[in-house]
């Protein structure tokens, strides 16, 4: 009876599972999850293949530095490395352009750094500089960068609770009435609310001068009995302005003074006769400038509806700035048109400081303690905005929430958990779900996240995370298996991650440092590159390759006409192929390692029974293959031959695509499993396999 069972086959695209989870059998993910899943990836479809090799691109110039990305047309962007004091522009084919001095950057700041980058413009936010930084790229010669400040024009001013000036609210009153008017009664109106009327203590024709002073002050009176009116109203009579016709002047002054009012009038007695407003002088507060050196600046900018959103000023880090349509400097609020630039606050019952803004269909606002969006479907500066609150969560800071598939990605404030929120049309509210509940424990301590885009070289959208102690976990949406699948992108030569970026060919960057050495390198895909940190480069007459610097005293392999070639100890910057005037790859290489989660009994009853058994067997379907490693129970991998009897050993070795069975596997331990791998360079990619277990 075969011992390759039906129900244990697995799919290997569940990514890899919280080591909790082992044994767990009821899970629907289980067997098509992973214990381990280092340096392969799973394929949403069905199976894994290996993760990109990485690409030396050159020296950072420090440990410590952020990563921006600037995309000036669909075949050329630009790559900021922005370090205490200067940035490193690199452009997209791997050429450093530029070096450009940042005096006011400094090493405290760099965490707290945010881009944003677009044509020709980069710019550089933090609280600390009170108006940006931009870097302007000559269009012509992008070796030339102009540095400036952010040029917004103008900067409005606020109340951030300072003594400012106020101007009193002014208004003007006339009445007229025709002949024979007898009784003459008014009420007043402010921001809608109407008073009690007023009635003139004569005749209008024959009213005194006195007796309209004393209709001024009864109005007056009325007026400051309104909810919210106190002493500073003042009604002045400004005596006769014609046959018929009368003025007066309502100033909101003293403690109403510094806002504007919507003042009205109306006579309630006759039709015969009319009063008119008119505004004279609007009241306003001067306020102070909402950004400056002495308040600091934005933390950020994003973009909506054709407009800059800034946002978290330091003197008031729940506002939001949006500036003219078309306009990205423009934050004039005095303006009246529906495109003028406008300013709002979240109106929260706590302190909320505005984290991350974006476009998902709506602006949607994510602080340290919630998430907001504006149910607005056009901005417009006449028009309210309507910020909802959606969830209770909150965001980290400097970990940029991202969109992939309609859904907009965030982490909570302390790194631990992956949300996913979508608009519900039903619940009209942006519903958020935890997506790393089934791999937590690879899945957190989470510090940056950048989508990388499916292009023709990739499988599937990724969404890449990188760790606060240097890890970089991969992720894919696999709707099939209703998880987020994550594996680990491994670093090589004992590294750490330092930033990531993706610029605007979907190409990764990232920043690595091995052991005090710090590397610049871009991810290259398997078909590509097998390796890490590696050079391409041309062997001379006799297979010397040379210019290997990053690389010295580390054991690199070669790929070289399709066969793998090593290991080599680099010496010198140098190392001796044996292939002479021969395009190589070089480079240091770690082997991938898939591990199975644990197999366990399971009885009619569906108990789980956990006791001593063994993997026996794999059946394996391999697609363009070129090496291939097996272990199981503990033991230690062994490599597995995929030549053919047809094979001509004499070239280059050919990819196996096929089944492989692999039998004799020995040993055997409580939580059996089975580890695919390599014990030396090659493609590998793994369609699904069937394991033999005995328990």
């Amino acid at each position: 009876m075969s011992i390759f069972k039906g129900p244990l086959k697995s799919s290997v695209n569940a990514g890899q599972l919280s080591r909790d989870l082992a044994g767990k059998v009821g899970i629907k993910q289980y067997y098509s999850g992973a214990l381990q899943m280092l340096g392969v990836e799973p394929i949403p479809q069905s199976g894994f293949d290996l993760l990109p090799g990485s690409a030396y691109v050159g020296a950072a110039a420090s440990v410590s530095a952020r990563m921006g990305a600037l995309k000036t047309s669909a075949t050329r962007s630009y790559t900021m490395v922005v370090t205490a004091g200067s940035v490193d522009i690199w452009r997209n084919d791997r050429v450093k352009v530029a070096t450009v001095a940042l005096p006011l950057v400094t090493l405290a700041m760099l965490p707290d750094l945010a881009f944003y980058g677009e044509a020709d413009t980069f710019g550089i936010f933090h609280p600390l500089l009170p108006r940006g930084l931009r870097l302007l790229r000559n269009a012509t010669n992008d070796t030339l960068w102009t540095l400036s400040e952010w040029p917004f024009d103008p900067i409005p001013d606020v109340d951030l609770g300072g003594t400012y000036a106020k101007t009193d609210d002014v208004w003007q009153l006339f009445v007229r009435w025709a002949t024979g008017v007898s009784v003459l009664q008014m009420t007043c109106s402010v921001n809608g609310v109407s008073t009690a009327a007023v009635i003139l203590g004569n005749t209008p024709d024959a009213a005194s001068p006195a007796e309209w002073d004393n209709f001024a002050a009864n109005l007056e009176d009325a007026i400051e009995d309104l909810a919210g009116m106190s002493s500073g109203v003042v009604v002045h009579y400004d005596g006769i302005l014609g046959d018929k016709y009368r003025g007066f002047t309502v100033t909101f002054g003293g403690t109403l003074s510094g806002e504007e009012y919507d003042f009205d009038a109306a006579v309630v007695s006759t039709s015969e006769a009319s009063a008119l407003v008119g505004h004279k002088t609007i009241g306003k507060t001067a306020g102070e400038p909402l950004i400056s050196n002495s308040k600091g600046g934005f933390a950020g900018m994003d973009l909506y509806q054709d407009r800059a959103v800034y946002y978290a000023p330091s003197g008031k880090k729940a506002a939001i700035a949006q500036s003219a349509v078309g306009e990205y400097f423009d934050l004039n609020i005095e303006g009246q048109a529906d495109s003028a630039a406008r300013l709002d606050a979240l109106r929260t019952q706590t302190s909320e400081v505005v984290r991350h803004v974006l476009d998902n269909t709506y602006l949607v606002v994510l602080t340290d303690q919630a998430e907001w969006f504006a149910s607005n479907r056009t901005v417009k500066r006449n028009e309210p905005m309507n910020f909802v609150r959606a969830s209770e969560i909150g965001s980290k800071a400097n970990c940029k929430p991202v969109v992939l598939d309609g859904k907009v990605y965030f982490v909570s404030p302390d790194g631990g958990k992956l949300y996913s929120a979508v608009y519900d049309a039903v619940g009209t509210t942006y519903v958020p779900a935890p997506e790393n509940d089934l791999n937590q424990d690879l899945v957190e301590d989470m510090k940056r996240q950048v989508v990388q885009r499916k292009i023709g070289s990739t499988t599937s959208n990724r969404l890449w995370i990188l760790r606060e102690d240097g890890r970089l976990i991969c992720c894919v949406v696999n709707k099939t298996q209703e998880i987020m699948a994550a594996c680990e992108w491994p670093v090589a030569g004992g590294g750490l991650v330092v930033e990531l970026a993706v610029d605007g060919q979907e190409q990764v960057w990232i920043i690595v440092n091995r052991s005090g050495q710090v590397s610049i390198e871009m991810l290259e895909e398997q078909g590509v590159n097998l390796f890490r940190q590696a050079y391409s480069v041309t062997t001379d007459l006799t297979g010397h390759a040379s210019g290997l610097t990053a690389l010295e005293g580390k054991q690199v392999w070669a790929e070289i006409a399709g066969d793998i070639h090593g290991p080599f100890t680099v010496s010198a910057g140098a190392i001796e192929t044996g292939k002479p005037s021969s395009a190589a790859k070089i480079g240091i290489w770690q082997a991938p390692r898939y591990e199975s989660m644990p197999y366990v009994r399971v009885n009619p009853d569906d108990s789980v029974v956990r006791r001593p058994g063994g993997v026996k067997a794999l059946k394996l379907y391999v697609m363009d293959t070129t090496s291939l490693a097996v272990g199981a129970n503990g033991g230690a991998p062994k490599d597995v031959s995929l030549n053919r009897t047809s094979e001509d050993l004499t070239l280059p070795k050919a990819a196996y695509t096929g089944h492989v069975v692999v039998t004799g596997l020995i040993g055997a331990c409580m939580d059996p499993t089975a580890v695919i791998t390599q014990v030396r360079p090659g493609r590998l990619r793994l369609r699904d396999y069937i394991p033999g277990v005995k328990l």
